[in-house]
């Protein structure tokens, strides 16, 4: 097939009529120049440090001279992992970090900047909402809330107080080739999309961890469950947490925010309006309470249905992102787009590649969002538009029944 190449000015002034067969490339966003020259040190401090973290502070420790930052801070509630933290950063900046052993006390520190939260799921809503009234610019992982009334709770805070400056953990809008595809769909060039598919799969009993090593009084349990659980301690429930209620919601928390919010990227939309879902523990019997098959169905206002699937007893076809419209068909796995079944005389006559352009990543986009007052590209707002459309389909599948969202009330309702 054909491909020609075409800068993104000349595609966007393109009509629909007229794309086929052209390479696209996405947008770039905030330079380094944003951030050279800054005068102030950027003192940044980590909350959760387990897993995640360890690639986040890789991420911005790239950033110690070109961006003039560096990590001043740590807090935990397992002394294990804030004590490898606080060595790993005493060895990266040549300082030991100060210890907090409340995440509150960090917050209140007059000579930090900034925070990033790698927490469990249930505790992002509250910390974030919590560094924001505390004027902390937030890098903060995803799902920014697992409850209506926590996502509620943070959109207003977060509302309130615009110039704190807040990345959520949603790493696909810092990609050229999501952008690049947004300014495709946006171009018309698929005709009308009625249907998205999403499907994100993986053959394993997904968010075992060990836990024999854990001991009691290493951690601080009641801190741990935020006042959202009672239980008794458990060192299973503390490093599998994923798959416990109400600790996360599992898929929908875990890999469905992710897509979610690139759908709602890639099609230039926010929230659904109607959500039917069904999930349930059909392969791995192992005492979890979130399920590991999930898939939903939901209805945008814009016209078009999103059906999301994930299944931990088999990996086919791993990750796929179709986007299908009476003019052919895109593809957001394998970067392509073409006829495919499309209407005999409309269809695109050429194969076209998305490229994209490169851009920051999506945590140098924070920094020099920070330093500029300009927004990130994945705001507090992205964010919460993702976690309506988890609780929306959590509660379709522990009820049973169809969830509606009202964007004016900030309300979900049932029928």
């Amino acid at each position: 097939m054909k491909k020609k190449d075409i800068t993104r000015r000349e595609f966007l002034t393109a009509t629909a009529a007229g794309v086929a067969g052209l390479a696209i490339s996405g947008t770039g966003i905030l330079s380094a120049a944003h951030a050279q020259g800054a005068n102030d040190r950027l003192r940044v401090g980590v909350i959760g440090v387990g897993e995640r973290m360890d690639s986040l502070i890789k991420e911005f420790h790239r950033l110690k001279d070109s961006h003039n930052c560096e990590i001043v801070a740590v807090n935990d509630i397992w002394t294990v992992n804030r004590d490898k933290a606080v060595k790993r950063i005493t060895d990266l900046y040549g300082v030991q970090p100060k210890v907090y052993k409340a995440y509150e006390d960090m917050l209140a520190a007059k000579d930090i900047d900034g925070v990033i939260i790698g927490t469990a799921d249930f505790q992002h809503a509250e910390m974030l909402r919590k560094a924001i009234l505390a004027g902390k610019h937030t890098y903060c992982e995803k799902p920014t809330a697992n409850t209506l009334e926590d996502a509620n709770a943070l959109i207003k805070t977060a509302e309130a107080n615009p110039k704190v400056i807040v990345q959520v953990g949603t790493q696909r809008r810092s990609d050229g080739k999501f952008q690049a595809a947004a300014d495709f769909i946006k171009s018309g060039a698929l005709g009308t999309i009625a249907r998205v598919n999403v499907s994100w799969n993986y053959y394993g009993a997904r968010w075992i961890r060990d836990y024999s090593g854990v001991r009691q009084e290493d951690v601080d349990w009641k801190q741990f469950q935020m006042g959202r659980a009672d239980r008794p301690f458990s060192a299973r429930v503390f490093r599998q947490w994923r798959i416990f209620k109400p600790f996360s919601t599992g898929i929908p928390c875990q890999w469905m925010s992710h897509m979610v919010d690139a759908v709602n990227l890639v099609m230039g939309v926010t929230f659904p309006r109607r959500c039917v879902a069904m999930g349930e523990t059909l392969v791995w019997k192992d005492g979890r309470e979130n399920g590991d098959t999930f898939e939903a169905l939901f209805e945008y206002p814009e016209g078009f249905i999103l059906n999301y699937t994930t299944g931990f007893g088999n990996d086919s076809p791993g990750t796929e992102f179709k986007i299908f419209g009476t003019k052919g068909t895109l593809d957001c796995s394998s970067w392509k787009a073409s006829g495919a079944g499309g209407g005999k005389d409309i269809r695109l006559g050429d194969e076209i590649t998305i490229t994209g352009e490169p851009m920051p990543d999506h945590m140098r986009n924070w920094v020099e969002s920070v330093r500029s007052g300009k927004q990130p590209v994945a705001t507090v707002m992205n964010g919460y538009e993702h976690a309506i459309a988890v609780v929306m389909g959590v509660r379709a599948q522990d009820s049973g029944r169809k969830q509606i969202f009202d964007p004016v009330k900030r309300t979900i309702t049932q029928v």
